[in-house]
């Protein structure tokens, strides 16, 4: 989870240089690349992530990897032992009469955050990006402002999923991480039992 937090930190330092007129790595193309790669990479980051926190499923989904990495097929390995293993954002609720945090799931209503589909299909888009012809895809000049900035929308709904997610795990307990703990600013993560 901390590489994570550095790569979505090299795609914001990167668009706002592009925004204050700057080139990360002195090219639009490059910098779109640059954008892609960290993508690709924290969507497999969070897919280890799930078959870390699914150790249950370890096993199988170890055969699955030494056949290579597909994330599909780490998918489809992973529903087989917990059909909901994907990360859930959750929101602070107020507090109880204790001063203890109250915790509710986030709606996309409230604020949009990157479902599972739409990470999936982030990581096609970078795979594309990354491994084909790019003159067709960059597109002209005006083209060129608006990938970054989808780009930019990927990783702030990407954000807003993984700020504070619970991951569920065997018997409807959970993992509750938090992205920036107010301690210290690293990664926390908790086991949830269900009493």
């Amino acid at each position: 989870m901390e590489e994570i937090k550095k790569r979505t930190d090299v795609v914001t330092r990167l668009y706002k240089m592009y925004q204050s007129g700057q080139s990360m790595t002195g090219y639009i193309e490059t910098d779109i690349d640059t954008v892609y790669l960290q993508i690709r990479k924290i969507t497999e980051l969070i897919m280890f992530a799930c078959v870390v926190a699914n150790k249950s499923a370890g096993l199988a989904l170890n055969r699955t990897l030494k056949k290579g990495y597909e994330i599909k097929k780490i998918k489809a390995e992973l529903a087989r032992f917990n059909t909901q293993f994907f990360p859930t954002p959750q929101v602070e609720d107020g507090k109880d009469e204790n001063g203890i945090r109250k915790l509710a799931k986030l709606e996309q209503s409230d604020r949009p955050f990157l479902t599972e589909e739409e990470l999936f299909k982030a990581y096609g888009m970078a795979g594309n990006y990354l491994h084909s012809q790019r003159n067709y895809q960059y597109g002209g000049d005006q083209a060129k402002p608006k990938i970054l900035a989808n780009c930019l929308e990927v990783i702030n709904n990407l954000m807003t999923l993984l700020n504070h997610h619970w991951v569920r795990i065997a018997n409807d307990d959970n993992f509750a991480v938090v992205m920036q703990a107010e301690s210290d600013g690293k990664v926390h993560v908790s086991y949830m039992e269900k009493v």
